[in-house]
């Protein structure tokens, strides 16, 4: 039987890091049946990041207004925003762009501090590797609790970065930090608030979703409901990567589906 493909998380020209544009993205999902695409622009105010400043709302509304020509109904196309370190930004962010302007609005971790890259390989080479781990879900909690978003992205992003550092990325954090993290996937329960299953991890050198398994057991044993899957692709040959593997997931982690969000509204698809 075939799946409903529905890619919540997928990066488009409009941002430095990314190289295709959202029509083009569009023409590709309608010839693979996809029937969603969550399209997200990076919104990152940390002068060290490589997307700083990079977010012109008007050329992006442009963009996802040809998508939506392109689409002519075949597919949907949903308008999303990637705020990095939202709890520290979150003021500035506002006055740059109108939240609810948006369909959803994703919160991302990619720095501990302005210069503590997670997703490189130097913090972990350089640092204390699982002071670093610890420092992000304390960090995580923090965004958590303090900023306004619909999806948590990429939870457990940090093994990219202990990946290419050559270090062993296996650990189960739930069991090394049980209450720390417990309260992170509370937190998003009791805030209406979907964790992401990124399926970028699949395609890299530690072969794991964001977050990893145990972790997406736990917060569906904690009451987690809303869950969104993304392929978090920026370029070929990774567009819409990983999807299927990312709902075999979902189905072993005990859930029954996944969701989209519209109008900053969640949709339940069933698997």
């Amino acid at each position: 039987m075939s799946r409903s493909l529905h890619d919540m998380h997928v990066h488009t020209s409009d941002s430095p890091d990314a190289e295709i544009a959202a029509w083009e993205l569009v023409r590709r999902g309608i010839q693979k049946g996809m029937s969603t695409i969550g399209f997200v622009a990076h919104l990152d105010l940390n002068p060290a990041d490589y997307c700083y400043d990079s977010l012109d709302p008007p050329e992006y509304d442009y963009s996802i207004s040809r998508a939506k020509h392109e689409s002519d109904g075949r597919l949907t196309v949903l308008k999303g925003l990637e705020v990095g370190e939202p709890h520290r930004f979150q003021g500035k962010a506002k006055e740059l762009v109108d939240y609810d302007e948006y369909d959803f609005i994703v919160g991302a971790l990619h720095y501990l501090k302005d210069d503590v890259l997670i997703l490189g390989e130097d913090a972990f080479l350089n640092g204390d590797p699982m002071g670093i781990v610890e420092g992000y879900y304390r960090e995580t909690l923090r965004m958590v609790r303090g900023a306004e978003m619909n999806v948590l992205a990429h939870l457990g992003l940090f093994r990219r970065g202990m990946a290419m550092a050559g270090l062993d990325t296996s650990f189960d954090e739930t069991g090394m930090w049980p209450e720390l993290i417990g309260d992170i996937l509370e937190t998003l329960v009791r805030r209406g608030i979907a964790l992401e299953l990124n399926t970028s991890g699949l395609r890299r050198k530690e072969k794991v979703t964001y977050p990893a398994l145990p972790v997406l057991k736990l917060y569906r044993e904690l009451g987690g409901e809303l869950v969104t899957v993304g392929s978090d692709s920026h370029r070929d040959p990774h567009v819409f990567y990983g999807l299927g593997e990312g709902y075999d997931m979902l189905r072993e982690a005990g859930f029954d589906g996944f969701h989209t969000c519209s109008g900053r509204v969640f949709r339940k698809h069933r698997l």
